[in-house]
């Protein structure tokens, strides 16, 4: 990477500009504000760990997270509770949190999110193929993973090979790739409209398919599984830490387990390894369900166990 310290000579606005386009340059995703004793490092999640980029101290650091508030539409003066906003950065939604630690400093992340679908190098590209066939016709079907996976992008790659001749509708927080063909739904947090809500109006549009961006809470995970046992299929991603930590989650977040087990059909687990070349490459594992029962397993080398 370029030497980013030689940046912060310029304003902090022009210094937030210049890591944004080195950012997007690298197809970075995520960028952490992660504070320290002396100020912050400013640190990136790469394949194998955590990259830091630079090191922030003093008013120059609050002056950078000043800029970033005021472009996401923040209150500057708030540094306890959790505030969540974007701002745009040319073509691109950069998605900014921020919440005070107990020592009342400001940990802040941006999640940059690129207009056009991200290209997916797969660990074995049979399995890729093999979940492209493999298209429910109902039910819950779940991507899990964890935070940077590569799940929404996987996603919308079987949306866009499944929609010929079908209705794609999608629900998320914020829209993250505008597909003419589909009917996409945003969650407004300030205006009371959340995924709740916009799933039970999705519903009355009848979808072939239904995505949702995130399943977050007990009410998302709810409205999701009622719309599973209605007859839609619903894509969905969610955060987990493994294939069977999946539906664990789920029923962490108070949904009934037998009715998860009339409405699920399929969970797949991502995560990201390094391929022969050094590229990050998405690893599949899947559980096909019927009924509760699990009909069929695959591992991270496309093999049935």
């Amino acid at each position: 990477m370029k030497d980013w310290q030689r940046v912060t000579a310029s304003s902090a606005s022009d210094w937030l500009d210049a890591v944004l386009a080195q950012a997007v340059a690298l197809r970075l995703t995520d960028l952490y504000f992660l504070p320290t004793q002396e100020g912050a490092l400013l640190k990136t999640p790469r394949v194998g760990g955590i990259q830091c980029l630079d090191r922030l101290q003093g008013p120059f650091l609050a002056a950078v997270l000043a800029v970033i508030k005021y472009r996401a539409a923040l209150n500057l003066a708030e540094q306890r509770r959790p505030q969540l906003g974007r701002f745009s950065y040319h073509d691109i939604f950069v998605r900014v949190s921020t919440v005070g630690d107990f020592l009342n400093r400001e940990p802040l992340v941006l999640r940059l999110l690129y207009p056009e679908l991200g290209q997916v190098h797969w660990a074995a590209p049979s399995q890729w193929q093999a979940l492209l066939a493999d298209q429910p016709n109902a039910g819950l079907y779940l991507l899990a993973g964890r935070t940077g996976a590569g799940k929404s992008t996987t996603a919308y790659q079987l949306l866009l090979a499944w929609a010929d001749r079908q209705l794609v509708l999608t629900v998320e927080d914020p829209v993250e790739l505008v597909v003419a063909d589909f009917l996409q739904l945003q969650v407004n947090e300030a205006a009371g409209i959340d995924y709740q809500a916009l799933i039970k109006v999705a519903l009355r549009q009848r979808p072939d398919l239904l995505f949702i961006g995130e399943i977050r809470d007990q009410q998302t995970a709810q409205a999701a599984l009622q719309a599973a046992l209605a007859g839609h299929l619903v894509l969905a991603t969610i955060h987990a830490n493994s294939l069977a930590g999946t539906k664990a989650r789920l029923i962490n977040l108070a949904v009934d387990p037998v009715l998860l087990e009339q409405a699920l059909v399929k969970v797949v687990y991502q995560r990201l390894v390094s391929n022969a070349r050094g590229q990050p490459a998405a690893a599949l594992s899947w559980a096909r369900y019927e009924q509760g029962r699990v009909l069929a397993t695959v591992d991270f080398q496309g093999e049935g166990v």
